[in-house]
């Protein structure tokens, strides 16, 4: 995906980066282009885990696909 091709939007935060990885893949099923964005200290000090304060995950999506993803995404997480 080229950034710079379409305005990107974010979602998020997300409870985990396992969370981001599962809903990755998912989206790469639906063709819908991504990132996972660490936005956290947690990817400054370049550590990893579940439940580190300052973990921050996001995912970034095209403009054109927002909507779709957003629904994707709070459809895996809507129990959290």
């Amino acid at each position: 995906m080229n950034p710079r091709a379409e305005e990107l939007k974010k979602i998020g935060p997300l409870p985990s980066l396992n969370y981001a990885e599962m809903i990755s893949e998912v989206l790469k099923k639906e063709n819908i282009p991504h990132l996972i964005k660490n936005a956290g200290i947690t990817a400054a000090l370049n550590i990893s885990g579940e439940s580190l304060a300052g973990n921050m995950i996001f995912i970034l999506v095209p403009k054109s696909h927002y909507a779709q993803a957003l629904q994707i995404i709070e459809s895996m997480i809507d129990h959290i």
